[in-house]
């Protein structure tokens, strides 16, 4: 092998690695950009559901008041 085709396979390999680091690092970021909005969506789930126990309580308020009058 002449020094032209090593010099051409190691850019090509060094291309290669590049390409492999680029994509790497756009998969991490997207693995953590899921489960930043995976945690927000959990806390937005807890907050409907607290918020559904809140006005189911309004709920059961207002009928007890009603009943009293």
């Amino acid at each position: 092998m002449s020094k032209t085709e090593k010099k051409v396979e190691l850019t090509l390999k060094q291309e290669a690695e590049g390409k492999m680091e680029m994509m790497v690092e756009q998969h991490n970021e997207l693995t953590q950009a899921i489960q930043e909005q995976n945690n927000r969506l959990a806390e937005l789930r807890n907050m409907i559901v607290e918020h559904q126990g809140y006005m189911k309580g309004l709920d059961a308020c207002e009928e007890s008041c009603e009943k009293d009058a």
